[in-house]
């Protein structure tokens, strides 16, 4: 499709305010439904086991796949909002996830709900997911860390996508509560550019680690809910500083090819999760090694952080040696 000439840009520079807001709502949204979608799609999965007679391991790969796919797919939105738009991307991404949920109500085996529940509401959710990350980094500048912390906050409102009983709406407001206010404080903090922002990343992802060590010892219910509050209010503040810490390593706003590819890793990270923690659960019989699994998981994505300082100085030694050679030229 030929893109119209003259066609006004809806900005010209970063607002950090006005018209911005509205993004901000928007990727609010997005994140009370889409990533709701995708965190509550545990609740169907003692459902399916009994309806299908599976095992853990083969239920989790429909959560893997769709958690997978909303990130991974990343580069396949790229091509498809450099060829279109992003207002196209956000449409075909609702009707994908409509539809999934629609067709799944027919489904008739564990791998049927795979494609339905698993690999078209995960496309739609990165199509729709990516254009507001993208939107709201254009739209934001100074105040990007606490705009996106409070779009993410949205996350913390999915426990009113669960309300099948009121025990799961009692468990789910603890964490939507403590993860809403733990973004907010999290991406205030960060625009205060005291340290630079992959360091507040690095501590909440080690901390992460260090509270997972403890979810086996949870056996009683004071102790879960300790243990659900620290580890709501670690990971939402992790989770408020992933797009801010790419646009500055991206020394400019993220564009859907860079956003694209990084998450593109990201989500083939994620595809295994589940169905390793259900194979350690049927293995075991018990939840431990899922924890260990998890904490192992936060402990290496820390570590990644630490080669940031070498690969700044490397990239600017090879921008000096450049100047040199222009400059002899």
């Amino acid at each position: 499709m030929p893109k119209r000439e003259g066609k006004a840009r809806p900005y010209t520079k970063a607002l950090d305010g006005g018209w911005g807001w509205m993004i901000v709502f928007h990727f609010f949204l997005v994140n009370v439904f889409v990533v709701g979608m995708v965190k509550n799609s545990a609740i169907f999965f003692a459902v399916f086991q009994e309806e299908f007679e599976s095992t853990s391991q083969q239920t989790g790969w429909i959560g893997s796949i769709m958690a997978s796919l909303s990130i991974a797919a990343g580069p396949l939105v790229a091509i498809i909002a450099d060829t279109y738009d992003d207002k196209t991307v956000s449409i075909l991404g609702a009707f994908l996830i409509t539809g999934g949920f629609l067709i799944s109500s027919q489904a008739t085996s564990i791998p049927f709900l795979c494609v339905t529940m698993g690999v078209l509401p995960g496309l739609g959710s990165a199509f729709l997911y990516q254009v507001a990350v993208v939107l709201i980094s254009k739209y934001f500048k100074k105040r990007l860390a606490l705009s996106t912390a409070i779009s993410r906050a949205g996350m913390g409102l999915t426990f009113l996508l669960a309300p099948f009983t009121k025990f799961l709406i009692d468990q789910y407001d603890w964490t939507g509560i403590t993860e809403s206010v733990s973004q907010i404080i999290s991406g205030w903090i960060a625009d205060r550019n005291w340290i630079k922002k992959y360091h507040y990343l690095q501590f909440y992802l080690i901390v992460c680690s260090i509270t997972d060590l403890f979810g086996p010892l949870a056996t009683t219910f004071p102790l879960l809910m300790t243990y659900t509050i620290f580890s709501a209010m670690f990971s939402g503040g992790y989770l408020a500083l992933i797009v801010p810490v790419l646009v500055d390593l991206s020394a400019e706003s993220v564009t859907h090819r860079f956003y694209g590819f990084a998450f593109f890793f990201t989500g083939i990270g994620t595809l295994p999760g589940p169905p390793i923690a259900g194979w350690l659960h049927d293995s075991s019989q018990t939840y431990a090694g899922s924890f260990y699994f998890s904490s192992t998981c936060y402990l290496l994505s820390s570590v990644s952080l630490f080669f940031i300082p070498l690969a700044e100085r490397r990239k600017k030694q090879r921008l000096t040696r450049r100047k040199e050679d222009s400059n002899q030229v």
